[in-house]
């Protein structure tokens, strides 16, 4: 190869030179040059040429130069199309025999290159290739890799281990063993970079493997955590924080490793947090691992004794290491404290601690300190106390809220602390405590919060006013009107003072404040609305500059909250003037950073909700930068680990980042909350304004939908669920070919997307989604296809729910759970109930649309639901009863031909009582088997299901509350096996009587309607049957389960005058005197709702 190329290489090299310059103008020539010449007009020649320069150059500087640019040009995309499937990279498209002798030259560079930069660089590039070619494409890496490994040469040994850093898959299939001890070899290497190498590569090692394979690696964790203490002890910070984080990496994914060395890791990482000697970065990079392994282990964390005792005290430590600084003071502008300072990264920690591990370890350790910290003399130490029990307060809910009064006894007296700064972090403290313990502190708690709070919105500081201000949002947010109206004009004069403040921040955060206490007051706000509303027309009017337009947009969105508390009829007049303002404001907004952009678009849905229809006109000017927003795509930027990436993308930009696969991934958040804000409009425009709404329809539509996968932000993904069935609805207004038009792809879109989502609360909420987008549609919209995948993707979800299921009882089993870990697991199974619940309601909506065409798919769903049929646990059972519930209901006699493995479990479901909703669930199966199933189902009903129901319903405890929804649907299905299954059943007469004695129905609404017509025409038809004559118990009886329904249930009317009729016929033989005595017999409350509702 090197005479192949050794004369392109020397003119690539003076390229290289001038991509180097310093002058700009040459550079941007030279990369032209680069991109045209080379990487499109000869890729060959580049790649071969960088290759021999990597290998054969003098100069190292040219040597690690045409590494990185052999990497970065290698994967570049050449000749892109609209089509990705058909791009191809440079490297694919030259010769396999160039690719050869690439990989020839790099391995030969690998033994070569003493220069570290140089070697680090090769490493990276070798790396990169090896993670770009398929397996086996380049058989001779392995065996290069493992020979350097064990070479006498240390830089060749580090140089192996980072190229396995990056690319571990190469040691998959190798024998775990083996593995195992080349690491623990390489871990204890005589050579400190040796060691750092094979660390970061044993990381990824671990990282890579799945969860069996791992459980055998536990014997290189120790290993791994010695090549810390000689980075400690050699003062090599950096190399010890890099390594520090590599290990935060494994304990996220593999918590359980770090078992057998815990309180070793704790004694070490515990000793670094308070090593005020050492840099920040080092400190905090230790205490978040062992927050990582909380988080990721709560369970193991908190089986160690020593945990919360060593971790907390260091965070604390941490939270008061803050220093006065005047500009906080005298500062003009509001800027969050940054995120690297200790006193912030203690903050953070201990609240991640404390909702990892809950209270009853953490909150005692904690209360330890607190109470002595909060009576210090250092002020930092009583800020520090303060900004605890905010931080604490979330995770160690259940203990705290028990002893709210003595929390706040500790707390209110530092609204009078002498030191500004503390006072700042009690409004801090009670704001936070407003959320966490909402609403339990507002109902018991108002005195003392409030009078605390509207105390400091006078404060001397402005810091103060305005933080004070802040919290009071918080608490309003959760009050109630009564709480807070007795306060309301001492709130006003305190907020109307702070908009007269010089600075800036306190304005706007009085209009906030202002805004919510309108929410809260609604129509009690009237008389604020004269005094109030002309000031912010005027800071819209006038405050025009660019200094100004954060203020505007609070004005804004406090005039539309204001404007919905005291309704259209005070704030109509003003209507047409805030109108024109705010289209006035968003024909200036230009540059993508405006905040105005953000309040515009919430004050516009605002101003729809209240003006309805009337907001029509106004679409033009409010959907176009709505739909912009929404469409707009992630900000992304991929970075080396070398690279800095504040020196570009600034965390004040919204920037975060995080280290992917060997590299820095980033992404700017605030766009994405501006496009999930959008989303979330777009429904409540279609929610709100209904055909209105229509002209933008299948526009937003084709926005909404592909956002179901947006992984980037979950709310964008919720948002876009919840806004796809109003807009539908808003589509169905026109003349439906719009509607079947669009519904095509969005069905398709739901079910690929359900098929395959791991996230329970997504899924959960797409199921909802998807049944509520169906019921806008209406039947026969769903194809036989769409159906058949629509069933696989429920089975593909039940199967996962039954496996986690069997896992839950595997870890229950084992003996090995604590109070928390099976609290978690509660959450969990609670979590995918909701979701095995949505799951029913969507294959409901698919039979109520599709009747028996679903029938065919539905036979997908029968494994599954026979394994759900065979589990111990109620719901599960539960939720395949359901859908042959619905199979039955909506196809008839031709869900027999499925009904074999069902009429079983549903027949010990009928008499299960532990179960009430499984009861339910079976009871209303028998009802529809009798109302649709036709004689298939005539005898099950009849022989097997009646007289268990009979039983059932007259247990001594049927009525209980727990009980009476499953009672209720009894009663119901016993009516329609007598209205349906009469020639079936054994002495009716006798099964009417008790059926009449087991009424009413006052809770389940549904089963009203047939139940009680039932009974009108069994009175009308038979009256001997229920009302003997003289028998004024039964008499009595009738007029008790017919008003007890008619006063606490919404009847429909037709349904209510009949059962009032046929209470006035069977009375109108009684006398006045018996006709009261019976009427004394029904309760107060009911007789006062039927005369409300003028029934009687």
């Amino acid at each position: 190869m090197s005479s192949n190329y050794e004369q392109t290489a020397g003119l690539l090299k003076g390229l290289m030179g001038r991509l180097m310059s310093a002058d700009n103008e040459e550079r941007s020539q030279a990369e032209a040059s680069l991109n045209s010449e080379w990487r499109d007009g000869q890729p060959q020649t580049l790649l071969g040429s960088l290759a021999f320069l990597v290998h054969r150059d003098s100069e190292a500087q040219a040597r690690a130069f045409a590494a990185v640019l052999l990497r970065r040009l290698a994967f570049q995309t050449v000749n892109a199309t609209d089509n990705k499937e058909d791009e191809r990279t440079v490297w694919s498209v030259v010769p396999g025999a160039v690719q050869q002798a690439v990989k020839a030259e790099l391995l030969g560079a690998l033994r070569s290159e003493t220069e570290r930069s140089a070697r680090h660089k090769l490493c990276d590039t070798i790396a990169e290739i090896a993670n770009n070619e398929g397996d086996g494409q380049w058989p001779d890496l392995l065996g290069a890799l493992y020979a350097c490994a064990q070479d006498g040469n240390a830089q060749l040994r580090e140089s192996a281990y980072r190229v396995f850093s990056s690319c571990a898959h190469l040691l998959e299939g190798q024998s775990a063993a083996a593995v195992t001890g080349a690491f623990t070899g390489a871990l204890q290497d005589a050579e400190a970079a040796v060691r750092q190498a094979a660390l970061q590569a044993a990381v990824a090692y671990i990282v890579g493997t799945d969860e069996k394979q791992r459980s055998g690696l536990a014997a290189m964790v120790g290993p791994m955590l010695g090549v810390l203490t000689p980075l400690l002890q050699s003062g090599d910070e950096a190399a010890l924080t890099e390594a520090l984080a590599a290990l935060v990496e494994a304990g996220e994914e593999a918590p359980k490793l770090f078992r057998a060395v815990l309180g070793d890791l704790v004694a070490f990482a515990t000793a670094i947090g308070n090593n005020a000697e050492l840099e920040s970065a080092t400190r905090q990079a230790a205490m978040e691992l062992l927050v990582t392994l909380a988080e990721a282990a709560p369970g193991m964390c908190r089986k160690s004794a020593q945990f919360c005792q060593a971790v907390v005290p260091v965070c604390l430590q941490m939270l008061s290491s803050i220093e006065d600084d005047e500009a906080w003071h005298t500062a003009e502008t509001l800027e969050d404290a940054d995120s690297d300072e200790n006193h912030v990264f203690g903050e953070q920690t201990l609240d991640r601690l404390a909702n990892a591990l809950g209270g009853r370890q953490l909150l005692p350790v904690a209360f330890n300190y607190i109470p002595q910290m909060l009576q210090a003399g250092e002020w930092a130490q009583r800020h520090a106390g303060l900004m605890a029990v905010s931080s604490i307060g979330e995770g160690c809910y259940k203990l705290m809220r028990n002893e709210l009064s003595r929390v706040l006894d500790l707390i209110t007296p530092r609204f009078r602390d002498e030191h500004a700064r503390v006072r700042y972090a009690a409004c801090n403290c009670v704001g936070q405590m407003s959320t966490d313990f909402a609403p339990l502190l507002q109902e018991q708690h108002s005195e003392a919060v409030l009078g605390s709070l509207i105390a400091a919105m006078g404060d001397a500081a402005p810091r103060v006013q305005t933080h004070a201000a802040a919290a009071m949002v918080n608490f309003a947010e959760d009050a109630t009107r009564a709480v807070l109206e007795p306060h309301l004009d001492t709130l006003l004069e305190r907020l109307l003072a702070m908009l007269g403040s010089p600075r800036r921040y306190v304005q706007e955060q009085a209009i906030t404040t202002i805004a919510t206490i309108a929410d809260n007051a609604q129509a009690r706000f009237n008389k604020y609305y004269g005094t109030i509303m002309p000031m912010l027309l005027r800071v819209l009017a006038q405050a025009t500059d660019r200094d100004h337009r954060l203020l505007r947009g609070k004005a804004m969105e406090c005039a539309t909250f204001i404007g919905l508390a005291v309704g259209r009829d005070v704030f109509g007049p003003d209507i047409p003037r805030l109108v024109e303002l705010l289209t006035q404001t968003q024909r200036s907004v230009e540059d993508a950073d405006d905040p105005q952009a953000s309040y515009l678009q919430a004050s516009w849905a605002r101003l729809c909700r209240l003006m309805g229809a009337d907001f029509a006109p106004l679409l033009p000017v409010v959907m176009p930068p709505l739909l912009a927003a929404a469409r707009q795509q992630p900000d992304l930027a991929i970075l080396d680990p070398d690279e800095d990436p504040e020196a570009s993308y600034s965390a004040e930009d919204g920037w975060e980042f995080a280290n992917v696969g060997g590299q820095q991934v980033g992404i700017r958040t605030t766009a994405l909350e501006e496009k999930c804000d959008a989303v979330e409009l777009l429904g409540t425009y279609a929610r709100d304004l209904g055909a209105a709404f229509l002209p933008h329809a299948a526009e937003t539509l084709e926005i909404l939908v592909p956002l179901f996968r947006f992984y980037f932000h979950e709310g964008v993904r919720s948002s876009a669920a919840a806004a796809v069935p109003p807009v539908l609805a808003a589509l169905r207004a026109g003349d439906g070919a719009a509607l079947r038009q669009s519904w095509g792809a969005v069905c398709d879109r739901y079910i690929a997307t359900l098929g395959s989502e791991d996230d329970d609360s997504f899924a959960l909420q797409l199921f909802a989604s998807f049944a509520e987008a169906l019921g806008h549609v209406g039947e026969g919209s769903m194809t036989g296809e769409q159906m058949a995948a629509l069933a696989g993707a429920c089975v593909q979800q039940m199967t996962k729910y039954h496996r986690r299921m069997k896992e839950r009882e595997a870890a229950r089993a084992a003996d090995e759970l604590d109070e928390d870990d099976e609290e978690q697991l509660a959450e969990e199974e609670a979590l995918e109930g909701l979701a095995i619940d949505e799951v029913a309601k969507a294959l409901h909506a698919v039979f109520r649309a599709h009747g028996p065409a679903f029938a065919p798919a539905f036979r997908t769903l029968l494994p599954v639901a026979h394994k759900y049929l065979r589990e111990r646990d109620p719901a599960a059972r539960q939720w395949a009863i359901c859908i042959f519930d619905d199979l039955v209901e909506f196809t008839g006699p031709a869900s027999a031909q499925f009904a074999g493995d069902f009429l079983e479990p549903l027949a010990a479901a009928l008499g299960d009582a532990t179960a009430p909703d499984l009861r339910q669930a079976a009871a209303y199966g028998v009802g529809v088997m009798a109302q649709f199933g036709g004689d298939a189902y005539a005898d099950f009903v009849a022989t097997t299901a009646l007289p268990a129901m009979l039983a059932a319903v007259a247990r001594p405890d049927a009525r209980a509350p727990e009980n009476v929804f499953a009672t209720e649907n009894m009663v119901a299905a016993i009516a329609k096996a007598l209205r349906f299954c009469a020639a079936r059943v054994a002495d009716p007469r006798a099964v009417l009587q008790a059926w009449f004695r087991a009424l009413p129905i006052s809770n389940d609404e549904d089963e009203v309607p047939f139940a009680y017509e039932y009974l009108v025409s069994v009175v009308r038809e038979q009256p001997d049957a229920l009302l003997p004559p003289g028998d004024r118990r039964a008499l009595a009886h009738l007029v008790k389960v017919v008003a007890e329904p008619l006063a606490v249930l919404d009847v429909a009317p037709a349904l209510a005058q009949a059962l009032v009729a046929l209470m006035r016929d069977s009375l109108a033989a009684l006398d006045d005197a018996a006709r009261q005595a019976l009427w004394a017999e029904i309760a107060l409350e009911h007789q006062q709702a039927l005369r409300a509702k003028g029934l009687i």
